[in-house]
């Protein structure tokens, strides 16, 4: 009969071990969930900003305030650190689109501003 050379004749550090691996597991899961959460308050952000740049574009469509709305629109979104993809005018309507790089990942956000 053969005798195993590698049998285990204790179980010390086992829990060590054990522990280590739960932490590294915790820790992942924290990570997954901080990039999660940091991209969808990006997002919530970038949409907030993009209604916004809507708003006072259609304001200097209908003339409450001065400029050109798509200037007024592109401003605005560089003093917010986005970059305007479209601004487009159709009546008194005003429809902008844009995005921002959060982690290197591109988020993309529409809006629109106007009577009706």
């Amino acid at each position: 009969m053969r005798k195993s050379i590698g049998t285990v004749k204790s179980d010390d550090g086992a829990g060590t071990i054990l522990a280590i691996s739960i932490l590294i597991v915790f820790f992942a899961l924290f990570a997954a969930s901080s990039l999660v959460s940091t991209q969808l308050l990006g997002f919530t952000r970038l949409q907030a900003t993009t209604n916004s740049i809507a708003l006072a574009a259609a304001d200097a469509l209908r003339g409450v305030s001065t400029g050109n709305p798509c200037i007024v629109a592109k401003d605005i979104a560089s003093n917010s650190q986005l970059v305007l993809e479209r601004c487009r005018i159709v009546g008194f309507e005003v429809f902008i689109e844009t995005n921002m790089e959060t982690l290197g990942i591109v988020q993309k956000a529409r809006a629109r501003a106007g009577p009706g």
